[in-house]
């Protein structure tokens, strides 16, 4: 196991920093089944563009819901 899914075992809370347009989803999901054991995995998207005309982001928007 990877020493984030070992640590995660230990902590209350994990925040993963995801970078928009970059991060594919599969490299998401397989990085969140990795930190399972751990009851509250934030994550957190960086490196977004902002875009008035109102762009959304709709692979990230309600993940997990």
């Amino acid at each position: 196991a990877s020493p984030a899914a070992e640590l995660a075992k230990y902590v209350g809370q994990v925040l993963m920093v995801v970078r928009a347009d970059q991060t594919g989803q599969g490299a998401l999901e397989d990085a969140i089944s990795l930190l399972s054991s751990c009851p509250n995995i934030q994550l957190l998207l960086n490196a977004t563009q902002f875009s008035p005309s109102g762009r959304s982001f709709g692979s990230y928007y309600g993940y997990g819901r």
